[in-house]
């Protein structure tokens, strides 16, 4: 990724993108959110690590991301929905741990073809960091599979004339601007141990 980054960064011209070549996960919290002062963190981890190394996992990354962004910060990670059920027992601790510290605002479920040809069903969780979930919290769990983009034969993945107005139904749905029909968002509180 660094390599790969820092050639992108060359060849743009830019030379000022600050690019860090360390294990994130090795990295304490507390010492980035004092150093760096970041309220909000996106996060695409990679995915299918935890198969390699139980500490790799999706929601593993998930978690030191929260944990580094300072208190009532936002964070939107995007991992396979798989992530977010927190399968083995360490995935249910931190899964456990993040809604101790940590606020789930809401999941989007994802275009399957999102990721074209990687087979993998994606969603967007948005979190508030440094701030507990609390027990009557409403989550909202949108489905935005009909995003506005179909796969075409020998292009992969296109936008459609659908596209903008999808993605602002979304955020109007999503900024609570109009109310949505179940089948696109169901509003409902969590526990630990759901989905």
């Amino acid at each position: 990724m660094f390599a790969v980054a820092t050639a992108n960064m060359v060849l743009r011209g830019d030379g000022k993108s600050n690019l860090n070549d360390e294990d994130f996960l090795k990295q304490n919290p507390l010492k980035l959110q004092e150093e760096f002062r970041a309220n909000i963190g996106f996060m695409n981890p990679p995915y299918s690590q935890g198969k390699i190394d139980k500490n790799l996992t999706e929601i593993a990354f998930s978690d030191h991301l929260l944990n580094s962004i300072l208190k009532d910060g936002k964070v939107v990670v995007i991992v396979p929905q798989s992530a977010m059920t927190g399968k083995s027992k360490e995935e249910k601790i931190i899964k456990a741990n993040i809604l101790k510290n940590h606020t789930l605002e809401g999941v989007i479920t994802l275009n399957k073809n999102t990721f074209y040809g990687v087979g993998t069903n994606p969603c967007i969780a948005v979190f508030t960091a440094g701030i507990p979930h609390y027990k009557d919290k409403m989550v909202k769990f949108i489905n935005f599979e009909d995003d506005g983009y179909e796969v075409q034969k020998h292009k992969g993945l296109v936008e459609t004339i659908h596209a903008k107005d999808k993605k602002a139904y979304l955020l109007k749905v999503w900024h609570d601007e109009i109310e949505a029909p179940s089948k696109f968002c169901v509003k409902t509180t969590i526990e630990e141990n759901d989905e």
